[in-house]
């Protein structure tokens, strides 16, 4: 196939795929309020409405994609042409990406945490450790020890630049150079409380001299879903916390609001997918280039089986034992030299949906295959959200600096 075949058409698929995969209502500009949550505007409101016949039908292609060159474009004068609706595709943020945003800020009490991003120069944590422990249903697990705080601090890509900066913390802020945050396997938040608690450490790290702020892979996702007011469920009344089992069946329901994805080709994986390894880890999409899976430049070229991890154009936000950091924004790449499963099982993916694209079908596979599943949240139907956003302890530290990137930097 060639690169003109591939490419035709895709103005038509990036206009049904950004309506059937994205928050149509987040198409539109919305107001950031005092918290950095989006307030949203009656005549963008107005605007959906009309396009889904109060949302009672779904839009054509052709309507949706006039919608979207009215919106984007400067006073509604001139289409973007091609390359920037591949560009707005592969800049889009999502609700889900923003809540693991919100998170990722809050529990390090800075914005900056999320400029931070670990690659495959990134060393390895010191002062941190692991030691044999049993969760309280009896199940064993290797238990993060802070041996040394200062030595962690020291060595920590975000932590370090906090400790040097004299006007951390600001008000309202927790200083976490003293409370630092790590990954706990089998620290959970409790989020049907009123409150998410991001600074306890669970039971997956140890109680010592040292405080600490714990938190597993799963309970982020959850909680960053709550911080966003999305459900995994269309029946959820409060804040579901789900692990990566329950969410793996959780996706099979028909009352689920993240099922697993079928990519609309060439395009792939988006900010706010949830790539999920029943258990063992989660993790969220959170930039995605033009071409994150490597998929359309090994089709132009007839050579779907040369896909490498080396070829992933994307970031992810997590809370894992990678490099012992624990929440972080991750470079996909450095998989490339660190051992993954996960990451193995998406690779497969990528060439099996490169060589559909070569035999020239639209969509891909559904990315579900055994334990692995790439889950998207069905952000147009107005039953997956809550009335309320989930309201994170501490999160006034970063309101204003969130808010200010969300309306500056466009997310």
């Amino acid at each position: 196939m060639t690169g003109d075949q591939i490419q035709n058409g895709q103005s038509q698929m990036m206009a049904e795929r950004i309506y059937k995969e994205s928050d149509i209502l987040d198409a539109v500009d919305d107001v950031i309020g005092p918290d950095g949550r989006p307030i949203k505007d009656r005549s963008s409101q107005e605007a959906m409405e009309d396009l889904t016949d109060d949302y009672t039908n779904f839009p054509s292609s052709s309507e949706v994609n006039n919608y979207i060159n009215e919106s984007l474009s400067f006073t509604g004068q001139c289409n973007i042409d091609e390359a920037d609706k591949d560009y707005a595709y592969g800049t889009m943020y999502t609700r889900g990406s923003m809540g693991a945003r919100r998170v990722l800020a809050t529990i390090y009490q800075s914005c900056d945490a999320i400029d931070f991003v670990m690659d495959e120069t990134t060393p390895r944590l010191s002062g941190v450790s692991t030691r044999p422990a049993t969760l309280t249903d009896g199940s064993d697990f290797k238990q993060r020890v802070i041996t040394n705080r200062q030595a962690m601090v020291n060595s920590h890509g975000i932590l370090s630049q906090l400790d040097k900066d004299p006007e951390f913390p600001s008000e309202k802020c927790i200083d976490t150079t003293q409370r630092p945050p790590v990954y706990g396997y089998g620290s959970r938040k409790g989020l049907r409380s009123r409150e998410i608690n991001l600074f306890t450490r669970g039971q997956g790290v140890a109680k010592n001299n040292v405080q600490a702020s714990g938190i597993d892979c799963s309970e982020f996702i959850s909680a960053a879903f709550a911080a966003e007011g999305l459900k995994f469920n269309k029946s959820d009344r409060d804040f579901n916390s789900l692990t990566t089992t329950s969410l793996h069946y959780a996706s099979d329901n028909s009352d689920s609001c993240v099922k697993p994805v079928e990519f609309d080709l060439p395009y792939s994986i988006q900010s706010g997918d949830i790539i999920n390894l029943k258990g063992s880890h989660v993790l969220m999409v959170d930039t995605a280039g033009p071409d994150p899976l490597g998929i359309r430049g090994a089709a132009e070229s007839n050579s779907c089986n040369s896909i490498t991890i080396n070829d992933f154009d994307f970031t992810y936000i997590h809370s894992g034992a990678l490099n012992n950091y624990g929440p972080a924004r991750v470079s996909a790449r450095i998989h490339a030299t660190k051992r993954s499963t996960m990451f193995n099982n998406l690779l497969a993916q990528a060439r099996t949906a490169c060589t559909r694209l070569v035999q020239g079908r639209a969509s891909s596979q559904k990315m579900r295959s055994g334990r692995f599943s790439i889950l998207r949240h069905d952000s147009g139907n107005p039953a997956c959200y809550y009335e309320d956003y989930g309201k994170l302890k501490g999160e006034e530290c970063i309101n204003q600096c969130f808010g200010e990137r969300r309306l500056n930097d466009g997310y």
